[in-house]
């Protein structure tokens, strides 16, 4: 597959594979960014060429292939997704779905391995398959405090 520097696939190549973009689209697509500082997928959708989760598809099979953190505050979490896992999983395991879409489900993880039995448990809950992001432990314990608050002790 092709790749950037990062040795991350391209967008335009993992959206190729969910709607049929011809090399001229793509080459369009990339000579309209040379002049407008703007996403692949911002444009692929802009035009008309594939809908949003077509888009969220490919940056989630992008994101998921990458050993880089991802870093939550600027992708932000989705909270419809996050609502998709129980309170109590999520704090156990340390994890938060950040994107959902189509198939497949966006994990959080600040822990490089994931168990496979929880991995297994986690695309029961979501329906989904699971991939997962890597993202820095205190950052995802602030979200996951956020998305998921402790309950008020009954006194």
């Amino acid at each position: 597959p092709e790749e950037n520097m990062t040795g991350r696939a391209r967008i335009g190549e993992l959206l190729s594979r969910l709607v049929p973009l011809s090399g001229h689209d793509v080459e369009e697509i990339l000579h309209e960014q040379s002049n407008n500082p703007r996403r692949f997928g911002e444009i692929a959708l802009a035009w008309g060429l594939c809908r949003p989760e077509h888009v969220w598809d490919a940056w989630c099979e992008q994101s998921a292939d990458s050993d880089q953190l991802l870093d939550l505050e600027q992708v932000g979490v989705d909270a419809r997704a996050a609502a998709m896992l129980p309170t109590e999983i999520a704090r156990q395991h340390k994890l938060i779905p950040i994107r959902v879409g189509g198939s497949i489900a966006l994990i959080a993880s600040a822990d490089a391995k994931v168990a496979c039995d929880v991995l297994a448990h986690l695309e029961m809950l979501l329906h989904r398959s699971v991939k997962i992001v890597h993202v820095e432990r205190e950052q995802l314990s602030r979200i996951i405090d956020c998305y998921y608050p402790l309950m008020a002790q009954a006194g």
